[in-house]
């Protein structure tokens, strides 16, 4: 199922000379962010950072493997190992997976000029992206966030850029080590058997066919569901937070009250069990909690930044959300891409609405690049039809 843009698109908006210093622009941009904050912060760690070097000494020091909850987020420490073998301190390891950042950075400016055809929207995305202080941040922390969204930007280029399902198998390997980086990292692997399920719809060769796939593709949300209940859930507490009132993780600025005794679950309940029988008994109060995260999820402000931070969010990132739906509803790029994109950010928008949101926002960042592929491309296109009018 080819995803290359037929000739009516846009011709490109900005000359090659134009685009070439455009580039050199950005790369002088994100080289002089990330040399300021590799300045300022050098090696930034959390709790989490000392439980990730620890995992990574014990494989490379005697390959050993613990059964513990990190083996969730096996991934980052597989990464952390390997540098340490290498001889890398933890200055070099923020160095390196501040420059895979760079490399993904380049592969996602691609990305956008495929997906937009013309290469204003590759500029324009790839400046909001570099821009995104709460996105570049992390590249400077020892959390499992850098290598996690570095890896599914690659994997997002190599779905876009694949012109058959064969091409795009090379994507599956990043995808799957993507799900060993972090536990909702299957969202990706989800996305991809999206993706390949829609191809196989739209080349099925008869009604009969579609209908077949239709029905078996049943396959696809209940394995997600299993691997919910039984591998994503499993070590962590969910619905015990519920009881708290929080919107945000720990925060207690921001509560939501219940005029009834809340009722809890029986503790040697399944985890969506306890979630089901949770919203039952407390449906008001679960939709109350779940609708302010689900807000602060896509609006991405909080109440604790300062009044600039809220108003950049707002000015850059929500007219993204408005002209990405426009380009998601454009036939020119390919159905299986949208249903791709699409899917990581809603998947990713469920999860925080269910579990809860971050003091950091950084349930959104891990997929914004989504957003601001997307809306640069509606953006590109927009500006592309305004031209033409006035011309006319």
């Amino acid at each position: 199922m080819p995803n290359k843009l037929q000739a009516i698109l846009p011709c490109p908006q900005l000359s090659a000379t134009t685009e070439t210093r455009a580039q050199v622009t950005l790369a002088l941009l994100w080289t002089l962010l990330h040399t300021v904050l590799f300045l300022k912060y050098g090696v930034r760690t959390t709790d989490d950072s000392r439980e990730y070097l620890a995992y990574a000494h014990s494989i490379a020091d005697d390959f050993y493997f613990a059964n513990n909850y990190y083996i969730k987020y096996l991934g980052y420490p597989l990464f952390l190992a390997l540098l340490f073998k290498l001889g890398v301190g933890l200055k070099s390891v923020i160095i390196v997976q501040t420059l895979l950042s760079g490399v993904a950075t380049v592969f996602f400016y691609r990305t956008t000029k495929l997906l937009a055809g013309n290469a204003l929207a590759p500029v324009l995305s790839t400046f909001v992206l570099i821009i995104w202080y709460d996105l570049q941040l992390f590249h400077a922390f020892l959390m499992t966030e850098s290598l996690y969204v570095s890896l599914l930007m690659y994997g997002f280029y190599l779905v876009v850029k694949s012109n058959s399902v064969r091409q795009s198998l090379w994507a599956l390997p990043v995808l799957l080590y993507v799900a060993l980086v972090r536990p909702n990292g299957f969202i990706a692997v989800v996305a991809y058997m999206a993706y390949i399920v829609t191809v196989a719809y739209l080349t099925a060769p008869t009604v009969r066919a579609k209908r077949t796939l239709l029905l078996s593709i049943t396959i696809i949300p209940t394995l997600t569901i299993l691997v919910v209940d039984q591998y994503l859930l499993q070590s962590f507490t969910v619905v015990e937070t519920y009881e708290k009132g929080e919107v945000i993780y720990l925060y207690k600025g921001l509560l939501v009250h219940s005029a009834q005794p809340i009722i809890m679950p029986p503790a040697d309940a399944s985890p969506l069990t306890k979630l089901y029988l949770f919203v039952r008994d407390n449906s008001s109060y679960f939709f109350r909690m779940s609708g302010l995260r689900f807000l602060l999820f896509w609006g991405n402000v909080k109440p604790f930044f300062s009044v600039f931070h809220n108003t950049m969010i707002a000015l850059l990132l929500w007219p993204m959300y408005i002209f990405g739906a426009i380009a998601l509803s454009k036939y020119p790029i390919s159905l299986p891409v949208r249903v791709f994109g699409a899917l990581l950010v809603l998947q990713q928008a469920f999860i925080t609405t269910i579990t809860s949101e971050n003091e950091t926002g950084r349930f959104l960042m891990s997929v914004v690049f989504v957003v601001f592929a997307f809306g640069a491309t509606g953006i590109s296109w927009q500006i592309d039809k305004w031209k033409k009018q006035g011309e006319g």
